[in-house]
């Protein structure tokens, strides 16, 4: 039986992405931050599976976190990293959250699954990042560019993994707008997917190993939009 770990699992498309790979037959360990929302979802999974509580805004313990896990459960194929948080109009100190979240936490879990992979013959990571990655933007500046980062990082351990020959697959996921508790009160959302609906697509990303997937794919669309306009009309916001 394979094996997957979900960071981010508590709530959202973690919550929902638990449930499609255990229903298909995976052992699947959640981990993040509010244990009783874990043992909650854990209830609701037909197969065999493991929580752990994880902080990702301390990278630190949450490699240690994730290395202890990976013993329990006797093994990893494959690391989807969910777990992100993001403002429209953030403080400082809020920035700074998500940058350590979003970025720092997102890297020392990818950093540490990649070791693990190599020393096992392969694997897969699949990172959450969002079309807001295509661009910056306004309305949540800090968030599309620790996306962007997030997106650019996992083509270089792509690329790294190619020449290596580490047979190791790394799968990038770019949602457009998912009704999660993240986004319930952002106003002018369209085309709204379930997060239910969007871990149907992402379990399928992943099993067929693709590279970079839009979810839901109409968003493909507007991302080539978004690339398509000049930056002097960009800019202007």
């Amino acid at each position: 039986m394979k094996k997957v770990i979900i960071v981010g699992a508590s709530s959202g498309i973690g919550y929902d992405l638990a449930k499609v790979f255990s229903t298909n037959g995976y052992e699947v360990g959640i981990t993040a931050r509010r244990l009783d929302f874990l043992e909650k979802l854990q209830k609701e999974l037909p197969n065999k599976s493991y929580i752990s509580k994880m902080d990702v805004a301390d990278p630190a313990a949450a490699r240690e976190t994730l290395a202890k896990l990976v013993d329990e459960m006797g093994g990893m194929d494959i690391l989807v990293l969910n777990a992100g948080i993001g403002d429209s109009k953030p403080s400082w100190e809020f920035e700074q959250q998500i940058i350590m979240v979003n970025m720092a936490g997102f890297t020392a879990l990818a950093n540490w699954a990649v070791k693990y992979f190599e020393q096992q013959g392969g694997g897969q990571i699949a990172g959450i990042s969002s079309v807001a990655s295509v661009r910056g933007t306004h309305i949540a500046t800090v968030y599309s560019a620790t996306k962007a980062y997030v997106s650019s990082y996992m083509e270089g351990l792509q690329q790294r993994s190619n020449r290596r020959k580490s047979n190791i697959t790394i799968t990038d996921i770019r949602p457009g707008f998912v009704a999660t508790p993240m986004t319930q009160e952002n106003k002018g959302m369209f085309w709204v997917a379930s997060s239910h609906k969007a871990a149907k697509q992402i379990y399928s990303a992943i099993i067929n190993k693709k590279r970079v997937v839009y979810i839901t794919r109409r968003w493909w669309l507007v991302a080539q939009l978004i690339k398509s306009i000049p930056d002097f009309l960009w800019l202007r916001g």
